[in-house]
């Protein structure tokens, strides 16, 4: 029995070596006849080969995963696009600035044009401001008006049958005390002028009497002539000054008195008769300021006299021509 299942054992291992050397040499022919039909191509050679390759059997060439072949595309695309990107931002960067610079500039020239405009519409402005103020300084010394009072005095010279040496009555020059006061209009050369005149003729010594018995020498005695005027007043300016030449003219009332009557009295002012008359004349204002300055002057005198019973003034007609410096206020 135990001689039996040995030659078994035997007998089995003796075909399974059988078996494999078959196998061997057919894989063997197989592999000769596949490297002689396809010499002609080129067979990858791996210098790796994995653990469980046979010996003298060449590795196949490794699988490429197309997820990953997706994955390493896609990584550089978006690599390239963030490159893209960056390179687009600093593009669009540069860009900004320089136009923030262009900006800055044109916002600076803008500045320093709009800082020259006002600068020269302030200085246009100051010299209109100057100019209308000296026009307007120059129009109020040209034009200037306003009330003013004075006081002048000066001589009163006689003139016409009053000044005659010969005949009855006549007079020498004597002296004159005016008080002037009106009102000056703005803006125009016209004014009002009033005065009150107080003017003494110095009588002469050749004074006789026509009602007297021979024709005898009554004693001198001096006319004096009140006087109230009112007088239209036409201003000349005197270049850039306050200084001015004026005319003026107009009438008066006149009172004549204190001429002798007979050989013992005289005309009193109270019996004097109010008489007319018209001047005319001209003078200069040397004015310090507005209306303050001196004055100078004279005018033509002419009474319409009524004809006295008296031997002192006996005249239709009487003129005289004061003459009179005096400062205004």
């Amino acid at each position: 029995m135990r001689i039996g299942l040995s030659s078994s054992c035997a007998i089995g291992l003796a075909v399974a070596l059988t078996l494999g050397v078959a196998s061997t040499g057919s894989a063997q022919q197989r592999d000769t006849t596949r490297r002689t039909t396809r010499s002609s191509q080129r067979i990858p050679i791996s210098k790796e080969r994995p653990a469980t390759t046979s010996p003298g059997e060449v590795a196949p060439p490794p699988t490429v995963n197309q997820d990953s072949i997706a994955a390493a595309e896609r990584a550089r695309q978006d690599s390239i696009a963030a490159a893209e990107r960056m390179r687009q931002e600093e593009l669009a960067r540069i860009e900004q600035m320089r136009r923030d610079s262009i900006a800055a500039a044109e916002r600076r020239r803008q500045d320093s044009i709009a800082v020259v405009e006002r600068a020269r519409q302030d200085s246009i402005a100051r010299a209109d401001s100057i100019a209308r103020a000296e026009a307007e300084m120059l129009r109020l010394r040209r034009w200037s008006g306003g009330a003013y009072i004075g006081v002048g005095g000066g001589a009163s010279m006689p003139t016409g049958d009053l000044s005659k040496e010969s005949g009855v009555g006549t007079y020498s020059m004597g002296w004159n005390v005016t008080v002037p006061f009106g009102w000056d209009f703005s803006g125009n050369p016209f004014g009002i002028r009033f005065d009150l005149g107080y003017d003494n003729l110095k009588g002469r010594s050749n004074f006789t009497s026509t009602g007297g018995s021979g024709g005898t020498a009554i004693q001198e005695h001096d006319a004096t002539i009140l006087s109230l005027n009112g007088d239209v007043k036409l201003r000349v300016p005197l270049g850039r000054t306050w200084s001015r030449f004026y005319v003026l003219g107009g009438a008066g009332a006149n009172r004549v008195y204190g001429f002798a009557t007979s050989a013992s009295s005289t005309q009193k002012l109270s019996d004097a008769k109010t008489n007319f008359g018209w001047n005319a004349g001209a003078g200069f204002n040397f004015n310090f300021g507005r209306m303050t300055g001196l004055f100078l002057e004279s005018r033509y005198m002419s009474i319409n006299a009524d004809t006295p019973s008296a031997v002192g003034f006996n005249y239709n007609n009487a003129q005289f021509i004061p003459i009179i410096l005096g400062i205004q206020f």
